[in-house]
């Protein structure tokens, strides 16, 4: 099963998504050209009678979907302070 981690950039807010695999990668923001790290794909431990949370609305909001490919003999990036 294939996972999506959907995140927003800390400095401009930026929408974001990107592969699961792509989790505790350092990105850079399309809109603002920060460093990011890409957040984990944590699923939730729902208590009893909860809701599920309501699915993104991408129509509403500009996203950049990004796609992680693997790096080609480079480090990963930390970002910047």
């Amino acid at each position: 099963m294939r996972v999506d981690i959907w995140f927003n950039c800390p400095v401009c807010g930026q929408r974001m998504v990107i592969d699961g695999a792509g989790a505790g990668l350092v990105i850079q923001c399309a809109k603002c050209g920060r460093d990011v790290r890409v957040p984990s794909a944590v699923a939730p431990n729902p208590g009893p009678g909860s809701k599920p949370a309501p699915l993104p609305e991408s129509r509403k909001e500009p996203t950049d979907v990004l796609r992680w490919s693997p790096p080609v003999g480079s480090p990963r990036k930390e970002p910047k302070k």
